[in-house]
């Protein structure tokens, strides 16, 4: 109806550019963009200085994914008008979907000074602060839209993930609550909250809203994504795995060249006379974690081709049921020929792993004996021998609250007759230079080559205490006494509540009880060392 009266006007008046305008925007509203562009640029061509036809022609392309064109026609519209805030709200837009974060916060900023009550600027603006690592302008941002406009559903959404990103668990409950209040069927904001719930420990709440973001929108990836983390740190393996497989394998992300080989992936059924190639997913931890089931695996074959990182290489050489290990090199194809591969993140699932049934027989893992020796010369002398770690990969994506510091020690540090060595790596060794005099530690970190260096000092050590690394998981996996340091909510491994760990029976875990940070943690560790070395000569 409106087309027709549209163009009905232009009939009898094709002059008049906001006539075209109009059909533009009709075109727009009915998603006929190519017919609105064209409509757009009839307006121009009549009247050359027509702001508002370039800004609406650079929504219509926006519509398209077509951003730098929709960056042209806004400088375009707002050469012509200067003082024209919605071409710099629209640009921000653009240059947000592009990553180009500060650019885009000066074109909302522009947009607000122009337009001071400008509510989608503020919520934009607070979307581009919150990527550039400033959540608490975002937060103030999100909060002057919904002063603004306080049933404005999305930034509720938005100010919940800036909170939630601040540690404000309850007020980013609260706020991804009062979304849903308005739009029951905001599928993100549902997600959004089972995630916050998630880490708050609450799985069976965070399921359920995971399951209504599902039903608002059917295959939403990472609601699937995160489930299946849930359903595993909850303790329900098989549905965890199950989920884990399902949506792994559907995310093209992760695509490599085993996927691209054309060989089909294990399923389980045995495999005579054929080469199976399992080749390593995620972290080392997560390795040192897994290959527990290679024994498994040969039981069920023929040769067994393991492809590892390179800091695993020595540490695994000749393990039980690897029959060939090889480096996993980036950018490059697999250096040997497989019939059937399969991932170490499949096994829990083909093997139908529960709590109850994880193959936990400790140790899986042993030190290179020459090695053990020489640590065994090094660390000679008396004292209850402490391996420390404090801190993991600051590129992962927990790290803030996984890791420590080394101040974080200073209560089990004069105990007696503890002596402490450093196992850790990386940056964080600084530390210990900065803390010189204060905490007595010896560096030993220095001399290790890989991790299988890194064995060969654990076996020589009493104890390890370290955060969630793969140090931890090392100690576990060769039976050694361990002490793992957990942040409130952590990996699905460590499941919730538990003070031991059905992966590593040798392994107690000290977890922050509530958002406190670490010191209570340490609190309790220091307390349990000192039983543990009481009359300890």
């Amino acid at each position: 109806m409106a087309l027709d009266f549209t163009r009905q006007a232009i009939a009898k008046n094709p002059q008049t550019a906001e006539f075209y305008n109009t059909l533009g925007l009709v075109h727009e509203g009915l998603g006929e963009f190519d017919e609105a562009i064209r409509a757009y640029q009839e307006a121009i061509s009549l009247r050359p200085d027509y702001a508002e036809a370039y800004h609406n022609m650079a929504i219509a392309f926006l519509s398209q994914g077509q951003y730098a064109t929709v960056v042209e026609k806004c400088k375009h519209a707002i050469a012509l008008k200067p003082d024209y805030a919605e071409p710099y709200n629209t640009m921000g837009f653009s240059l947000e979907q592009q990553k180009h974060y500060a650019e885009a916060a000066q074109s909302y900023q522009k947009a607000i000074q122009l337009k001071p009550d400008y509510v989608e600027a503020y919520n934009h603006l607070g979307v581009v602060l919150n990527e550039l690592g400033r959540p608490d302008k975002a937060i103030e941002n999100y909060r002057k839209a919904l002063y603004l406009d306080p049933d404005y559903t999305e930034v509720y959404n938005n100010l919940g993930i800036a909170l939630k990103e601040q540690d404000q668990f309850a007020e980013a409950i609260a706020c991804f609550e009062q979304a849903l209040q308005r739009e029951p069927d905001f599928a993100e904001a549902h997600y959004n909250l089972a995630n916050s719930l998630r880490d708050e420990g609450r799985c069976d709440e965070a399921l359920e809203r995971y399951n209504q973001a599902l039903g608002f929108k059917p295959g939403y990836p990472e609601a699937l994504w995160n489930k299946s983390l849930t359903l595993l740190l909850s303790g329900n393996f098989i549905e965890g795995w199950e989920q884990y497989r399902l949506q792994r394998n559907a995310d093209l992300k992760i695509l490599t060249n085993y996927h691209r080989s054309g060989k089909p992936r294990w399923d389980g059924t045995p495999f005579e006379g054929k080469t199976l190639l399992v080749h390593y997913e995620q972290g080392l931890g997560d390795n040192i974690q897994f290959v527990r089931y290679m024994p498994m695996i040969k039981a069920r074959g023929g040769k067994v081709v393991f492809e590892t990182l390179k800091p695993l290489m020595t540490l695994l050489d000749g393990f039980p049921g690897v029959d060939e290990l090889v480096e996993y090199r980036p950018n490059e194809p697999c250096s040997v020929k497989f019939d059937v591969y399969s991932s170490l993140f499949d096994m829990p699932n083909i093997f139908r792993t529960t709590v109850e049934t994880v193959p936990a027989d400790v140790p899986y893992i042993h030190a290179d004996p020459v090695k053990v020796q020489y640590w065994r010369d090094k660390l000679a002398g008396p004292g209850f021998k402490i391996g420390i770690v404090w801190a993991g990969s600051p590129t992962h994506g927990h790290d803030r609250y996984r890791s420590c510091t080394l101040a974080s020690f200073a209560p089990i540090a004069q105990i007696d007759p503890v002596r402490l060595y450093a196992l850790q790596k990386g940056e964080a060794i600084k530390q210990i230079d900065e803390l010189a005099g204060t905490i007595p530690i010896e560096r030993i970190s220095g001399e290790f080559e890989d991790l299988s260096d890194t064995a060969a000092a654990i076996e020589n050590l009493d104890l390890v205490i370290s955060v969630d690394t793969s140090v931890l998981h090392l100690a576990g996996a060769m039976g050694k006494t361990a002490w793992g340091l957990l942040a409130f909510s952590p990996e699905w491994r460590w499941m919730l509540h538990r003070q031991d760990s059905p992966w590593y029976p040798t392994m107690r875990l000290f977890r922050q009880q509530e958002r406190t940070g670490w010191p209570p943690v340490f609190r309790r560790v220091a307390e349990e060392l000192r039983k543990t070395v009481e009359g300890y000569k």
